[in-house]
């Protein structure tokens, strides 16, 4: 990443920033995510900490929607024809990544934006979001914003004034606000949250919509749970036949979705044939809803795995699996893996061993990668153990991994975990007793 220096406005002190220009979504695939989040193209001063964005040229490339843009600030003052010479090597960067035979017509000239919020605009409208629906966001937000910063007795008022503006998507917002200030610890914040959370579940038609199905859900679990040894198609089913709702109904799909095959079916179908007529209209009902639901998670499993599958293909083309790995690290999970032996059994019968060794350099690569450092796996076996007694004797055992790495992980650790609401629970307590162990 380039770097520039441009000076404070308020303190007129030279900045150092670090700048991208290029936002390939054919390289990296989390380039529109960074420019979307604000978060690209800012300095911040070492004198008197003022954030200020950084003025420069930007090229943006979705391949996938052929959508190829160009922003110039308009405050460089730069004459069109010199703009036209500064964008070429960058849109140049663009179109020599591509084989040929993806260069198609689009690439040819980049579609001028003349402001950075209408570059923004539209990337977002090519995913669907006009600006009717930004506005609407926005109203969210400031709603959210005057929800948190109100007395809690004002609380129900506004919501009730604002009642049309809670919905799906503002439920989503306000989860996301939770989780940050979850992360961060924040227990006033998350204390002010937990009222207002709970006067938007009683106190809005959405928000009573969410506790019942959440309550719905709940429920399918524990009834799932409760089988236990005793759970096999024949309970499966009557959980099945007796769902309450489509939420309850929707969650035992998708728990047993691999308990519900053919013999399931069979089972369902002859309880449909022995039931009177009113019983049996229900269960053919719940069938039919059923099969709907079992396609859509079929379905669904398909499309992942088949992105998973391009991810896989894309990362076998590179020379450097380690880079390659970090590079499309959020769509290596479990699926991931799944693909990936797929792949290397596959090769192995076709006795392809230059690409079955690849494919088990890249299952090790990701191994060695997830696995957490040697300090944390040491804590964890330590955690499970019962007592002080037990815990000095693993110590004992394991001197050497008791390195300053370890007790300054262990310092950190309870740093953090002693800020929180639950710093005396059962487990803080056996950090700090092998902290003083450990000496």
């Amino acid at each position: 990443m380039a770097q520039t220096t441009t000076p404070c406005p308020r303190c007129h002190n030279q900045m150092v920033a670090d700048v991208q220009q290029v936002f390939d979504l054919n390289q990296d695939p989390a380039a529109k995510e960074r420019l979307l989040s604000g978060q690209v193209n800012l300095a911040v001063c070492p004198s008197c900490g003022f954030q200020s964005a950084v003025a420069v040229p930007v090229i943006y490339h979705d391949p996938e929607k052929e959508l190829f843009l160009s922003y110039f600030p308009p405050e460089m003052n730069v004459p069109l024809n010199d703009q036209q010479k500064a964008l070429g090597p960058l849109i140049s960067q663009v179109v020599n990544h591509l084989p040929p035979e993806k260069r198609k017509g689009y690439l040819f000239q980049p579609q001028a934006m003349l402001t950075y919020d209408t570059l923004l605009e539209k990337i977002l409208e090519a995913d669907g979001i006009t600006k009717e629906m930004l506005a609407e966001q926005e109203k969210k937000v400031n709603l959210l914003r005057r929800l948190l910063s109100s007395p809690e007795e004002s609380v129900s008022e506004i919501i009730r004034q604002e009642a049309d503006l809670i919905d799906q998507n503002f439920f989503v917002m306000f989860s996301n606000v939770q989780n940050s200030y979850a992360q961060a610890r924040d227990t006033k914040k998350l204390q002010v949250l937990q009222n207002i959370q709970e006067a938007l579940l009683n106190e809005t038609a959405y928000g009573q919509e969410v506790k019942k199905r959440a309550e719905s859900t709940q429920d399918a679990i524990r009834d799932l749970q409760e089988l236990g040894d005793q759970l096999n198609q024949d309970t499966l089913l009557d959980l099945v036949l007796e769902s309450p709702d489509d939420t309850y109904l929707q969650t035992l799909t998708g728990l047993a979705r691999n308990g519900m095959d053919y013999t399931f079916f069979t089972k369902l179908t002859d309880r449909i044939e022995d039931a009177d007529q009113e019983t049996k209209a229900h269960y053919i009902a719940v069938r039919e809803k059923l099969l709907d639901l079992i396609q859509k998670i079929d379905a669904a499993l398909t499309e992942q795995r088949q992105a998973r599958k391009a991810v896989f293909d894309e990362i076998m083309k590179e020379e450097n699996l380690e880079q390659a790995i970090m590079k499309y690290a959020r769509a290596i999970d479990e699926s991931f893996l799944e693909v990936a032996n797929a792949e290397l059994q596959e090769a192995r019968k076709n006795g392809d061993f230059v690409r079955s060794g690849k494919i088990q350099q890249l299952i090790d690569t990701i191994t060695t990668l997830s696995k957490p450092p040697a300090e944390v796996e040491f804590l964890e076996s330590l955690l499970t153990k019962a007592d002080a007694a037990e815990i000095g004797a693993a110590l004992a055992e394991s001197q050497d991994k008791v390195t300053p790495e370890f007790r300054s992980m262990l310092d950190m650790l309870l740093s953090e975990l002693e800020k929180g609401p639950d710093k005396d629970s059962a487990e803080i307590q056996k950090i700090r007793l092998i902290k003083t162990l450990a000496g």
